[in-house]
């Protein structure tokens, strides 16, 4: 699914880059230009990184 059209990021994108270590948009922004355009999609970016963080702490076994 596509998180940013402009750039053509995709979930697949940002659960690649969390799984690299990012913690946060600005970090998954550093691998990734979502948000970077016309700025259209950071909020429902941030609310789908916040989501694949949670849940990645919950199959982990640990609080975010």
């Amino acid at each position: 699914m596509y998180i940013c059209l402009c750039q053509g990021v995709t979930d697949r994108d940002i659960k690649a880059s969390i799984e690299a270590g990012a913690k946060s948009l600005r970090e998954v922004q550093a691998n990734t230009p979502v948000g970077l355009n016309c700025g259209g999609c950071r909020d429902s970016a941030k609310a789908f990184i916040d989501e694949t963080l949670e849940q990645r702490a919950q199959t982990l076994g640990y609080a975010a």
